[in-house]
């Protein structure tokens, strides 16, 4: 029930481009932007699939429309000023032979609060495909699993909120919570695999018995110093976005506090404490 009310929600703030509003529209078109923590949430195609996938577009045209994210460029960080921004978050795969062959599309615009809402959105909207591997399927729920016990502060709270997610999410998917965990465990393995592995694995061309040995082996594998040295800090994107977050919750909390406004510094501060227990 509880997924069933969210995908309703979501749909109620979806929003069709009609025709009449073609210039804006195109000006929309002009400034989507791909946030590459979106754009990884999206189980990726073999090669064989984007080939036959771009030779469908280019015989029938681009038929769905790409949904769209309108918010603005402080909430994704692109900036900290509120300037309107558009970020895509389905379609990716199209979006990419669109550009290649410069093709006409549409756009669906959706509005949703927070960063964290949108990851679960695409997730959920990912999940109610047909066409997924049950390697995508768990590691979809399980990066669900991680990332609401990380806003809800379970490694501060200790396990019990830890299961409380777990049991939240094995009710919404029909699994049990025991399932959720597990998910949870392969989708962090699976993140720490290098592309071309994440991708066999997402195939089920790898079983999880491999995948644990090769995380297990790359995280005991002696590194170079210069490797030490990378993982030790965080990455100019990362650090520019960790001051972004400070700058805007320093803004917020200097300004008479609305619902609106304790919402966004709570959204951006689990998104802060996330960035730097990761440093």
């Amino acid at each position: 029930m509880a997924k069933k009310d969210f995908m309703s929600l979501m749909k109620e703030k979806t929003v069709d481009v009609k025709p009449s509003l073609l210039s804006a529209e195109e000006n929309i078109k002009s400034q989507i932007v791909v946030l590459d923590e979106l754009r990884d949430l999206i189980p990726p195609l073999t090669a064989e699939e984007l080939s036959q996938l771009e030779q469908n577009i280019l015989k029938h045209g681009v038929k769905d429309p790409l949904t769209i994210w309108e918010t603005t460029a402080s909430v994704v960080g692109l900036s900290t000023d509120e300037t309107p921004a558009y970020v895509l978050i389905d379609g990716h795969n199209r979006y990419k032979s669109i550009q290649k062959h410069h093709l006409d599309f549409r756009i669906n615009l959706v509005r949703i609060a927070t960063l964290a809402e949108v990851r679960d959105y695409m997730i959920d909207y990912q999940l109610g495909r047909r066409n997924l591997t049950p390697e995508q399927t768990s590691y979809l729920r399980g990066l669900r699993y991680n990332q609401q016990k990380t806003m809800r502060g379970s490694s501060q709270w200790g396990t019990t909120q830890q299961t409380n997610v777990a049991e939240t999410l094995a009710a919404e998917y029909g699994v049990s919570s025991r399932t959720i965990k597990r998910d949870g465990t392969f989708a962090a393995e699976l993140d720490r695999l290098d592309p071309a592995q994440k991708r066999d694995a997402l195939a089920g061309k790898t079983s999880r018995a491999t995948i644990k040995a090769l995380t297990q082996s790359s995280s005991s594998a002696p590194e170079e110093p210069v490797v030490t040295k990378t993982a030790e800090q965080p990455s100019v994107k990362t650090a520019k976005r960790i001051a972004s977050l400070q700058e805007r919750i320093q803004k917020l909390a200097g300004t008479p506090l609305t619902v609106k406004s304790c919402e966004e510094i709570i959204d951006k501060a689990n998104e802060l404490l996330t960035l730097l227990s990761s440093k």
